[in-house]
């Protein structure tokens, strides 16, 4: 990082799966449209649109962004001694919040320099974080605790059977269960093409079609399959 506290705003067509590591900042992760997956341990947490999540540094976890969304990201440098937030989880954005991120959103590429307004936006944006209250014990904030286990049946990529609680779910994050069902689907068979895999064997080892990956391949990770370890 090139300043102590940077601003990103990100446009993911295509499901976007980063490694699992520590992370090098302490950085936030509000979701403007879609969704984003973020594993914690053993848990993965969805961040629906709306909602933030911030990650402290160091901080063991792996950040997917599910295709056709957008995140704005805010990275706070380690070498910043001011006290920040020192575990992960959900955040309500305030409208003090919002408003900042917009308004960086909006600033000129070449009005985005540290000494002037930017810089002071972001300045003020810091001291907003430090005075945040997370919580990850929900794997999603927007879901009450009934629907929490058919949520984590869908994040493991499964069919959620219980028809009432996918529809709550749907409705409530504006995710198609199916979509997401096979969107994770394309993220095993990316992670299987990044550690070698040759397409015939990713198949087999997730007992699919290889046709049907192939079909899939393009529209969800911008490539075909063979070229995925390429």
């Amino acid at each position: 990082m090139k300043q102590a506290i940077e601003f990103t705003h990100q446009q993911h067509p295509y499901l976007s799966v980063g490694p699992r590591r520590k992370s090098m900042t302490s950085y936030m992760v509000a979701v403007t449209q879609g969704a984003a997956l973020i594993r914690l341990g053993k848990n993965e947490h969805l961040i629906p649109q709306g909602h933030g999540f911030w990650v402290p540094f160091d901080c063991l976890h792996a950040l997917t962004i599910l295709p056709g969304s957008e995140i704005k990201r805010v990275d706070i440098s380690a070498r910043v001694t001011h006290p920040v937030c020192g575990e992960a989880g959900f955040f309500s954005l305030s409208p003090l919040v919002c408003a900042l991120l917009a308004e960086l959103e909006n600033t000129a590429p070449e009005q985005q320099v540290w000494e002037g307004p930017y810089g002071r936006l972001l300045g003020v944006l810091k001291d907003q974080l430090v005075n945040i209250k997370v919580d990850s014990k929900a794997l999603c904030p927007e879901l009450s605790k009934h629907y929490q286990e058919s949520l984590k049946i869908a994040l493991k990529g499964d069919k959620v059977t219980d028809q009432p609680a996918a529809k709550v779910i749907s409705e409530k994050l504006h995710i198609n269960l199916a979509e997401l069902e096979v969107t994770l689907l394309m993220r095993e068979a990316l992670r299987l093409a990044r550690s070698g895999r040759k397409p015939e064997k990713i198949a087999e080892e997730l007992s699919v079609e290889l046709k049907y990956l192939e079909t899939l391949s393009l529209p969800i990770l911008g490539k075909p399959l063979a070229a995925l370890n390429a």
